[in-house]
């Protein structure tokens, strides 16, 4: 459990927060008693809901900030092959782009939340990926925590196997695995 305010992470049982002294029993991260797992969370807390609302629109926010560049920087190497007969080279190009656009969509959200603990998105919902120190991640631990946003379908099992393995509604499965959270900032 990571303390609402400050974002450091507490013992569990704790009342309050032994960095700041915030009380805890009216956690965001908490699930009301009797949850069975992030779903049912979910599926009756607005927070979570909320919550759920703010990473949608942020990641939304991010791809399309990065999806733009990505697409303005191929138009311009592409274009020129496909006026002078390249349509092959064009072909191949378009082929292999998606791949390499994931990679390159990973390592921005790696970079910026290793650095600065949030995406540009992130930024403007006062979001912030915190580490299990309280810090922000390692670039190794952003990179496995966002590796599953190199594809829409990879990204939707993480958010469901996250939801369904654990009781807080705020655990994608790679955060899980890496201990990291995205709290308020």
């Amino acid at each position: 459990m990571f303390c609402p305010k400050c974002g450091k992470p507490v013992p569990d049982g704790a009342a309050f927060c032994p960095s700041c002294g915030a009380p805890l029993q009216a956690s965001a991260s908490a699930a009301p008693s009797g949850s069975v797992s992030g779903f049912e969370t979910l599926t009756k807390d607005q927070k979570a809901q909320e919550y759920w609302l703010w990473r949608f629109v942020s990641f939304v926010i991010d791809a399309i900030i990065v999806y733009l560049v990505l697409g303005i920087l191929t138009a311009l190497i592409a274009l020129p092959a496909l006026f002078t007969g390249g349509v092959g080279f064009f072909g191949l190009v378009f082929g292999g782009i998606a791949f390499l656009w994931g990679i390159i969509f990973v390592l921005y959200f790696a970079v910026l939340e290793s650095t600065r603990g949030k995406s540009i998105g992130k930024g403007i919902f006062h979001l912030k990926v915190i580490s299990k120190t309280g810090s922000n991640p390692t670039l190794g631990e952003a990179l496995v925590r966002n590796v599953s946003k190199i594809y829409w379908l990879l990204l939707l099992l993480d958010v469901i196997i996250g939801l369904a393995l654990s009781k807080d509604y705020q655990e994608k499965y790679t955060d899980h695995l890496m201990g990291t959270k995205v709290t308020r900032a």
